[in-house]
This record gives structure tokens, C-alpha cells and sequence, in this order.
């Protein structure tokens, strides 16, 4: 089963430079595309069990909003709560948190030196491709469109078996 999970500068991005004055316009197409071929497409989206990663999209982006990225979020909120036998498109991750604080999990490699200056709101990101591969065996990306922030960490993530697809590199 093919899993991913998105951050969400992925659909920020995707909604254009109103939303994202910073993103390269190559950038801004191949997020809508990714976006599109993942509704498409027989990839399953992860989220955490406590939508904690739902709210997050949900501070970022518009519930009503006409962007690219608004209406996959609007989509996958939608076939959330409407799956169908056969037609599931969303799979929930149960995470654990460590501190209290909502930023921290137990599932995240917090002994991992490397990783103490990794962004508290990105750990649920990891920490969901970390309980996914251990409850199944798969590994899951993180897709994300230009954010630095992870650039910096996608070695000591590797290492951990958390690998990070950066849609908007020019190799790609």
C-alpha cells in the first residue's frame, strides 16, 4: 500500500502567490499536480489520530477558499468522514504524546541528538512515518514544497528511515 504524508506548505503552496508570495512558480505547478495525481491516484493519506495535523491545515488554509490546496483539503476532509468499503483514501496513524505539549511523541527519535533543533510543529509529520512503519512494515514519505526547515535534518531523518520528498527540487 502506497501511503503519503503532506505538510502543509505542500498545499499552501499549491494555492499560489497570494498564499505563498515566496514560491517559485515550477513550484506552485508541481504542488497542484502532486496534489491532483494523490485524489487520483490509489495512494492513501496519513494523518495522526487526534487530528492534530487536521488542525494545522485547517489554520493555513481556507474551508471555503477556491485555491488548489484549499479544495484538496476540503476533498480530504470529505472522504474522511465518507469512506466507503473499498474506497478508503485516509489512514490514521495513533501517535503518542511525550511532553504534554502536543509537540512532542514518543514515536519521534527525541534521543537523536541531530534532531534536537528540529521544528516542534513538524515532529507530528515524522512522528505519524514513524508509527506507520512500525504498525506496517511501509515506509511513507513527507512530502513538502519549499521549506527549508527540513532541508537541514533530512540526513539524521533518513537515518531514523523517515524519507522526505521535496516536490519542488529542480532535479525532479
Amino acid at each position: 500500500m502506497n501511503a503519503v504524508i503532506i505538510d502543509t506548505n505542500v498545499m499552501v503552496v499549491a494555492n499560489g502567490k497570494a498564499a505563498a508570495p515566496q514560491a517559485r512558480c515550477k513550484c506552485i505547478i508541481r504542488c497542484r499536480a502532486r496534489l491532483a495525481e494523490i485524489l487520483r491516484g490509489t495512494e492513501m493519506i496519513l494523518l495522526d489520530d487526534k487530528k492534530r495535523m487536521i488542525q494545522e491545515y485547517k489554520s493555513n488554509l481556507n474551508a471555503k477558499g477556491r485555491g488548489h490546496g484549499d479544495r484538496f483539503w476540503q476533498e480530504l476532509v470529505r472522504r474522511m468522514w465518507r469512506q466507503e468499503e473499498g474506497q478508503e483514501k485516509v489512514i490514521r496513524a495513533r501517535i503518542t504524546p511525550a511532553a504534554g505539549n502536543g509537540t512532542d511523541f514518543e514515536e519521534f527519535p527525541n534521543d537523536d541528538a541531530s534532531l534536537k533543533g528540529f521544528h516542534k510543529k513538524d515532529r507530528k509529520f515524522v512522528a505519524v512515518a514513524l508509527a506507520y512503519q512500525c504498525d506496517t512494515g511501509q515506509d511513507a514519505p513527507i512530502l513538502k514544497a519549499e521549506d527549508s526547515g527540513w532541508e537541514e535534518f533530512r540526513d539524521a531523518l533518513a537515518a531514523h528511515g523517515v524519507h522526505v520528498d521535496s516536490i519542488c527540487e529542480d532535479n525532479r
